[in-house]
């Protein structure tokens, strides 16, 4: 039987302009209804509103420590405030508060704000089903770095000033901040589970059943109940419409693996939540697929093994750039990134399955003595011209390949850029 050839995803102009005029409308309306809400807020000198804590932790300026806090208000925006009391963890605790609204502007309320707050008012705490999941890993883990550690990486959880300093000193910011890496390897983890299950009932009952689509149909209702367990994080929710719309186009026979389907997910995320443009770790995130899209675009029929390893190493090349625009930290082991990032395939299933059986910690040793490499830390910033330069490369590299040597060189005449 021979194969048939996958089709588009838009076949002409005509409905690429449909498809855009659509969720132009859809970002517009939501973005009327941010506007109103803002509005709404700043309407008064002073608003009063219930918010859940994200984050504390603290600061130093001027010789005075004072405490931060990210707060989620039930309407979905953020803000930050501080306090100069000392106050006790709040993390994951419901306040009523008030704050101040004079400067805050549409674009700060898109971004998340800073307001001066008073009047902090804690709400009697129910548990949830979060913090019992919370609690059962950090039971499982005698050191508290290691509780948040797996705490991140499971529940995307803010990690400690701290550890996220030694994180990104060893180039793993990407590991533990939950993404649609983790989110592929929890649909293989389950899928491959699942499979063991269904096949044995398929073969008696219901031969004729699609165990892919049937089992994709179940993983994907549970990833919609893990996606609001964690927060709808940026990054993971980009990767989950970008899932749903790979199901969506494997099932009806079109391409999937096309910069148009990553512009769509886009275009879809941006037109239901319009402050995800303002988000860095959602286009962090974005730009990872895009070259990983380029790189399948341009070496898609090498082995898969050459593959595999090929892709980690590109992604953390090509990636260089656009993270050094924000974050500038470098330090040597940074250059093993890809080495840990193929082991972390290995390493977060089995921690998965461990932390179920309530062994999470036996474990602790390989990331704790990772965690105690000590080395010279170095400053590298991508100005924005060269930024604005390497992604024209980048674009113009989908079509002329010979375009790839060059743009790879961005990444290693960084340094001789950087001020």
């Amino acid at each position: 039987m021979e194969a048939i050839d996958k089709c588009d995803l838009f076949t002409n102009r005509r409905e690429i302009v449909l498809i855009s005029v659509f969720l132009l409308a859809i970002f517009g309306w939501h973005l009327s209804q941010k506007y109103r809400l803002y509005q709404k807020i700043v309407s008064t000198h002073v608003h009063t509103t219930k918010v859940v804590v994200e984050n504390q932790y603290l600061k130093e300026k001027r010789g005075k420590v004072y405490t931060v806090f990210r707060m989620r208000s039930p309407e979905g925006y953020r803000f930050y405030t501080t306090s100069h009391e000392d106050l006790k963890d709040l993390r994951r605790r419901t306040l009523r508060v008030k704050f101040v609204t004079k400067r805050i502007g549409f674009i700060d309320f898109l971004k998340g704000f800073y307001a001066p707050s008073f009047d902090l008012r804690l709400e009697e705490k129910r548990e949830t089903f979060r913090d019992f999941l919370l609690k059962m890993i950090a039971k499982q883990h005698e050191d508290t770095k290691m509780q948040s550690l797996f705490q991140a990486l499971f529940l995307g959880e803010p990690i400690p000033r701290g550890l996220r300093k030694e994180v990104g000193y060893l180039g793993l910011s990407h590991l533990i901040a939950i993404s649609g890496f983790h989110l592929a390897l929890l649909f293989g983890a389950l899928y491959s589970l699942f499979r063991l299950l269904y096949r044995p009932l398929q073969e008696r009952f219901f031969p004729w059943r699609n165990m892919r689509q049937d089992l994709s149909v179940v993983i994907i209702l549970l990833l919609i109940g893990y996606l609001m367990l964690v927060g709808y994080l940026p990054s993971l929710l980009r990767s989950f419409v970008m899932l749903v719309i790979g199901f969506w186009l494997y099932h009806r026979h079109i391409r999937l693996l096309s910069f148009s389907t990553l512009a769509l997910a886009v275009a879809l995320i941006l037109a239901f939540m319009p402050e995800f443009l303002f988000s860095v770790g959602f286009w962090f995130s974005v730009s990872g697929v895009f070259f990983i899209y380029l790189f399948l675009h341009h070496f898609g029929h090498l082995k898969p093994w050459q593959i595999f390893a090929g892709i980690n190493l590109w992604v953390y090349l090509l990636m260089l750039p656009v993270i050094h625009t924000i974050f500038g930290t470098f330090s040597w082991y940074q250059l093993l990134s890809p080495l840990f990032s193929m082991l972390f395939g290995l390493f977060y299933p089995l921690e998965l399955g461990l932390h179920l059986l309530g062994a999470g910690g036996w474990l602790d040793p390989l990331p704790e003595a990772l965690f105690s490499l000590r080395g010279g830390v170095y400053q590298i910033h991508t100005p924005l011209w060269f930024l604005g330069l390497y992604l024209l490369f980048a674009f113009a590299s989908i079509r002329w390949r010979r375009l790839l040597g060059i743009l790879l060189l961005f990444p290693f005449s960084l340094i001789l850029v950087s001020v």
